[in-house]
């Protein structure tokens, strides 16, 4: 029998209607004394898994013996993407609803332990060409907390002039470009200000998240607004239970605000793909105001194999209740975002809104929409299942976000030449002109209208490297 992860990794939100009262338990797997092999054992096993925790598991097909259908596959993989297009039909992708379930190895080692979600390889580095004033150039549009990136004082908005002595910065060398990041070594020289700066030689290493990307009050005439740039959401504490950096800054940023008395608030959340449920309710309970204090955050919706930890023992699954931790009381928040903003991310956006006044300025016109969750099904201490498994109700019974949180302010350019916190970024620009004037169609033409003029006409084109899904697990 399967022990549940303590704590739930995420993803989350609605799903097609369903009766969880006509699902059936799966058939047993065969009994380990036949002549099956390990291989053929395998993909049985994410079979029974699969068809016991998906979020969809009744339209998953009963099988008896599971083989009969397991063995028309060759891999573990290949059995659980023909259990995934058995979901529902979403025109929203054209394609079964369920795209977020998969399988991870796990066997270097043996499923004895989870692989943490706030440990990251290579240099944290994130590139993109943009066409600025006719031109096409190649800048860093993120740079990871406690990567080797940052430590050499790269940052966001830096133009690259030089990788490995080459000076070919076109998009007809995007391929030297890739290789040069999956290097042992790398050497840039990047455009910094007017002014070249050669960047220390880094090396490709295993790294630990600080997503505190940047936090400031910004001051527009007499009035201060907290901003804040996370880029995922990473664990509070350490192996030893110490407060990770994270938490400290986090923890300062909020101080700071407070200090300040803000109580509007710019979140930018354009490069969060998510991370852990449990960070994300902590954030929500440091933004919530008396309004939302005490009252439903969330309530899980599972299917009926999983009801048994809705409630009494070992409840996994009970409903969350705003614990409100801070002494201001934030009236307004902004949330800046892409089509990256998934996951953890997308809860803080949706339980906030039931409580308080929030808008989305977008790039596009909505977050991914990533609105299930899941935890690790360790298998044989070979494979581990991410079955989707859960979705997430806000207070308002809002749910279903499968194509993305529609934004208030849309099409606004993600303006990669100017670093984080700066006001005169397009979509912080847009931010602060809703709060400053109440008036969304003021924002977003005065955001429109900025990337007409200087530096602003900055437009980003094809990524080098794309931005990381975490693995959204809690230990």
């Amino acid at each position: 029998m399967k022990k549940l992860i303590p704590l739930f990794a995420l993803l989350i939100l609605f799903g097609c209607k369903k009766d969880i009262t006509k699902i059936s338990p799966p058939p047993r797997p065969e009994p380990r004394n036949t002549s099956r092999t390990e291989e053929q054992k395998l993909r049985d096993s994410v079979y029974y898994y699969y068809k016991e925790q998906s979020y969809w598991t009744e339209s998953i097909g009963t099988y008896d013996p599971i083989s009969s259908f397991t063995d028309k596959y060759s891999t573990p993989d290949d059995v659980l993407s023909a259990l995934m297009q058995q979901t529902p039909f979403h025109a929203g992708y054209d394609g079964p609803i369920d795209r977020f379930s998969r399988i991870e190895d796990i066997s270097s080692d043996g499923g004895s332990r989870a692989k943490r979600a706030d440990l990251a390889d290579g240099y944290g580095i994130y590139l993109t060409f943009a066409r600025v004033s006719g031109a096409v150039y190649l800048y860093a549009y993120f740079i990871e907390g406690g990567s080797p990136a940052e430590s050499k004082g790269m940052r966001r908005g830096d133009r690259i002039i030089e990788v490995n002595g080459n000076t070919d910065m076109s998009q007809n060398n995007t391929s030297f470009i890739q290789s040069a990041l999956d290097g042992p070594k790398l050497n840039l020289k990047v455009l910094r200000d007017g002014k070249e700066v050669v960047v220390p030689e880094m090396t490709y290493t295993s790294y630990d998240i600080n997503p505190v990307t940047k936090d400031s009050v910004l001051t527009i005439g007499t009035k201060k607004y907290g901003y804040l740039a996370l880029s995922s959401f990473e664990e509070m504490t350490d192996d030893r239970g110490n407060s990770t950096a994270m938490l400290n800054d986090l923890n300062a940023a909020f101080d700071n605000f407070q200090k300040n008395n803000v109580n509007e608030l710019i979140l930018d959340f354009r490069v969060n793909t998510g991370g852990y449920v449990s960070t994300a309710i902590y954030l929500a309970n440091k933004i919530i105001n008396s309004k939302g204090d005490n009252q439903l955050m969330f309530s899980y919706d599972v299917n009926k194999n999983l009801e048994k930890y809705k409630s009494g023992r070992g409840a996994q699954f009970d409903d969350e209740i705003f614990d409100k931790n801070n002494n201001a009381e934030v009236q307004k928040v902004v949330f800046l975002v892409t089509e990256y903003t998934a996951s953890a991310a997308e809860i803080v956006i949706s339980v906030l809104k039931p409580y308080m006044d929030v808008k989305l300025v977008a790039e596009e016109s909505a977050t991914f929409g990533k609105p299930v969750g899941f935890y690790r099904q360790d298998i044989m201490g070979k494979i581990g299942l991410w079955a989707a498994s859960f979705k997430v109700v806000n207070a308002s019974g809002y749910t279903d976000y499968w194509d993305g949180i529609p934004a208030d302010i849309r099409n606004i350019t993600d303006n990669v030449t100017l670093d984080f916190g700066n006001p005169n970024e397009n979509m912080i620009a847009a931010a602060l002109n809703y709060l400053s004037t109440g008036s969304l169609t003021t924002a977003a033409r005065e955001a429109r209208a900025s990337t007409r003029i200087g530096s602003s006409s900055a437009i980003p084109l094809n990524r080098i490297n794309k931005l990381r899904e975490r693995d959204l697990i809690k230990n």
